[in-house]
């Protein structure tokens, strides 16, 4: 099987590299051939249709059997982007996760990556509803002295 590996992280302090080893030694392990590798280093936050390296591999899904990564929750945890996923991987080409058990080419696959993908959106959205009421509780107690720089609330 002919194979890209994508990998993704979301901070300045990660490192691609522990994940892109993963995925090369579980991809030899199926004596699969690596034909492609792709890294990524934006917050799984950004739509996909915004990432030039996703992109740009979804292009290409045509010289591949199967894009490999290593969890779900490294493609993105934008609830929009399930779908252009699951239609992506719909033709030749199959979507794999190496510590899912998602394989797009059946049922119980597609079953375990839209439930991937629910809990992966559910828990950034969860944790920024509970930020913004710290946020509220610290504005009103006078402790609250305004967020990081760049970085904007929603309340």
């Amino acid at each position: 099987m002919m194979v890209c590996l994508y990998a993704r992280v979301s901070t300045d302090d990660q490192n691609v590299k522990q994940q892109m080893d993963k995925l090369r030694k579980f991809a030899l392990g199926n004596e699969w051939v690596i034909v492609s590798e792709v890294s990524d280093e934006e917050s799984g936050r950004l739509p996909l249709m915004q990432r030039k390296r996703f992109m740009r591999l979804l292009g290409h899904l045509s010289e591949y059997d199967a894009v490999l990564v290593y969890n779900i929750d490294r493609l993105t945890r934008n609830w929009e982007d399930e779908a252009r996923l699951e239609k992506a991987f719909s033709g030749k080409c199959n979507l794999l996760s190496m510590s899912d058990s998602v394989d797009l080419s059946n049922a119980s696959g597609r079953l375990m990556f839209r439930m991937k993908m629910a809990v992966g959106c559910y828990m950034p959205e969860d944790m920024r509803e509970k930020q913004i009421v710290g946020i509220e509780r610290a504005k009103k107690e006078g402790k609250y002295k305004g967020g990081k720089a760049g970085r904007s609330w929603k309340i």
